[in-house]
């Protein structure tokens, strides 16, 4: 033949053709993807329920209601009170749209569950019978792969062998499956669009296709080392895939375009990526002392692949990037409050708060008297309907330190609250406080303020701290916040990959929120404007030196549905913001954005991992009850020393006996994650249209 004299080169040369060709294929997929991401339709305005003084207003034309919160045509006539007296002002965009509490998604949960539990159970009790073709299959892909030479891997899998990267395999595909039911793309009575469903079914072909062609690689080359590397690569493939196929069901916002202010920061590239090969190859090592002492080959190394190494890999990046953080400030001096002390409002939305409003407007008059610059306060009141008006009218004519008004607005959630005293608002810096917040009487808010002399930073975080000490929730919150403020986000802030400013207690400049139209009518809110900040080129930053008290949620229900809210705020907000990613300047937010999507393809198997664990002790037989113990208690010694040096530092060594449950601080958030997946449907996406 003609092609014979080439072949027969290629198999000298000992050239896999058909592998180059396999790469070239995946690699021209890949292309595509990312070029299909940046091209995909976008918008250059966020949804911002948008509020103006209007001075002369013309009435409104039509009776119809607005089409959405922008709607230019509305203008209502809202109370102003004041220590002064009540006055009529006209604000343009004002609308009413009552907020319908969230759905319970009891059904997707519990058939996510019971699917997993099920294709599980099938998958291992017919391990044999299901695997012994896919060899076969492994061995074609390997002929294909290095034509026109010889395949030289050896592959054989039986329940005596067990050779543990098979078992990582078929969890991710039940959990591929399970999510697959559960979220509506086999059957939903609002259906989904057959684009999607087809997506669907590529991605999981595309995922089966990939773990043949790794296992095809992988194991043609002998020794431990090379299939844990496997196991690694096999833990990262399948919590992408995974990943997209929860995409797959989801209905998230229009992507956002915003142009950057600032010149580029490439050295922020180098730090953030710099620093997380370097925590990778540190966490690999600390993983083969653990696998040294499990035993070389032993049942559970993949998953303890899959459960430490993410988190001695983040928890190293975290300790990488934190003293940069503040090297970062010691490199940029702020100057004295007694000389940047421009004018504050403190904007405070508020929907029946009548228990706590009052306190809050107390403590903030409180903080502003250690503050030389002059305060405002503005309530914006969402229509409540209890006393929170009332009782936040006499709360302002009590002021000794600041002045203050309260802005009675028709009920549409909190943003309109926000931007209704956004509209109002006079000082050159904006602190957004919730109105069951308290700031600290002896902190105050003053020391966020000098971060605003530096022109580069938009957004600054005072800390938190939970208000209230006894139960459960509590407790947990507090771990969570000396894990997740205290350690983790001044390093993401250092490195530019953090994403949420938390809304409570958080200042920004008013000249940057009007121009950007203040806060998105959904939820997660102040995510999505501390994304939009930094798309700017804005750095943000973190203040210890300022401190309010937060309400905790005081039961489970409550807890529900306060995460399930934050979890559906993260999804929306990295759905509109991921153009950032692969942008221009992926370092103005998209390296949140991918941290932030490393984390969610890592979290999306977490809580599954120990279902499937139990199922494999149950179903085969494996006696490593012992070995499971210590996987545990060794995830939660890595993270037991930063939660107690930082418990330590926020003054709560009560807490230093409940570090043990911190474990099911995730397990919760992980389930009410999982719960939010339920409720973003197509019958979900009016909320941000």
């Amino acid at each position: 033949m003609l092609l014979d004299p080439f072949v027969n080169l290629l198999r000298e040369l000992g050239i896999p053709l058909g592998g180059v060709l396999i790469g070239l294929a995946l690699g021209g997929g890949l292309f595509a993807t990312v070029d299909w991401l940046h091209r995909r339709p976008s918008k250059s305005v966020a949804s911002t329920g948008r509020l103006q003084v209007v001075a002369d207003p013309a009435p409104t034309e039509g009776t119809e209601p607005p089409a959405s919160p922008n709607d230019p045509r509305t203008v209502v006539p809202v109370t102003v009170s004041s220590a002064e007296g009540t006055a009529t002002v006209f604000l343009r965009g004002a609308w009413s749209s009552p907020n319908a509490p969230l759905p319970r998604a009891r059904r997707f949960v519990a058939v996510l569950a019971a699917s997993f539990v099920g294709l599980s159970a099938l998958e291992l009790a017919l391990f044999p019978e299901l695997f012994l073709p896919y060899d076969h299959l492994v061995g074609y892909a390997g002929t294909v792969l290095f034509w026109p030479t010889p395949w030289p891997g050896v592959y054989a899998v039986s329940t005596v062998s067990q050779l543990v990267p098979d078992y990582i395999f078929p969890m991710y595909l039940a959990a591929m499956a399970s999510l697959a039911i559960a979220g509506g793309l086999v059957y939903r009575r609002v259906p989904l669009p057959p684009n999607r469903r087809g997506w669907a079914l590529g991605l999981v072909l595309l995922y089966v296709g990939v773990e043949v062609v790794l296992d095809a690689v992988f194991f043609t080359v002998p020794g431990q080392s090379v299939r844990n590397f496997a196991i690694v690569v096999r833990t990262m493939t399948g919590g992408v895939f995974l990943a997209g196929l929860i995409f797959c069901t989801l209905y998230l916002p229009t992507p956002l375009r915003v142009k950057p202010r600032f010149r580029r920061d490439r050295a922020a590239l180098a730090q953030f990526f710099g620093t997380g090969l370097l925590a990778l190859g540190l966490a690999a090592l600390v993983i083969r002392l653990v696998e040294g002492s499990l035993g070389n080959g032993g049942i559970l190394l993949p998953f303890t692949l899959l459960l430490l190494l993410p988190l001695v890999t983040l928890e190293t990046f975290i300790a990488l990037n934190r003293p940069l953080y503040f090297r970062q400030l010691r490199r940029r001096p702020l100057p004295p409050v007694s000389k940047y002390h421009p004018s504050v409002s403190i904007v405070m939305p508020a929907f029946n708060e009548e228990r706590w409003i009052s306190e809050a407007i107390r403590y903030a008059d409180l903080a502003a008297g250690k503050y030389p610059g002059s305060v405002e306060i503005i309530v914006g009141n969402d229509g409540s309907t209890d006393r929170t008006s009332e009782r936040a009218r006499r709360a302002i004519g009590r002021l000794q330190f600041a002045r203050g008004k309260v802005v009675d607005l028709p009920h549409a959630g909190k943003s309109n609250g926000l931007n209704g005293a956004l509209a109002l608002a006079t000082g050159d810096i904006v602190i957004r406080l919730d109105a069951d917040t308290f700031v600290s009487e002896r902190l105050g808010f003053a020391a966020i303020i000098p971060h605003f002399a530096d022109p580069e930073v938009g957004g600054v975080q005072g800390s938190i701290h939970p208000r209230q000490r006894k139960g459960w929730t509590r407790k947990l919150r507090a771990l969570e916040i000396a894990w997740g403020h205290y350690f983790q986000r001044p390093a993401v802030m250092g490195a530019r990959s953090g994403e949420v400013i938390d809304g409570l207690f958080s200042a920004f400049r008013r000249k940057d929120l009007v121009a950007l139209g203040g806060w998105v009518a959904w939820n997660g809110e102040d995510t999505e404007l501390s994304m939009r900040i930094q798309r700017l080129g804005y750095r943000v930053r973190m203040e210890f030196g300022a401190r309010a008290y937060e309400d905790v949620p005081e039961n489970y229900e409550a807890l529900r549905r306060q995460r399930v809210r934050w979890a559906r705020g993260m999804l929306m907000a990295n759905g509109q913001h991921y153009p950032s990613l692969v942008s221009d300047a992926p370092e103005f937010a998209g390296l949140g954005v991918f941290l932030w999507f490393l984390t969610f393809a890592r979290s999306g198997v977490r809580s599954l991992v120990y279902v499937f664990l139990v199922l494999l002790l149950l179903l085969l037989g494996v006696h490593a009850l012992v070995d499971v113990a210590y996987l545990l208690l060794l995830a939660l010694a890595l993270r037991a020393v930063p939660l107690a040096y930082f418990l330590g530092k926020m003054g709560r060594w009560d807490m230093l006996v409940w570090i043990p449950f911190f474990p099911v601080a995730s397990v919760l958030k992980q389930s009410f994650r999982f719960e939010a997946f339920g409720l973003m449907g197509p019958e979900a996406n009016h909320e941000y249209a």
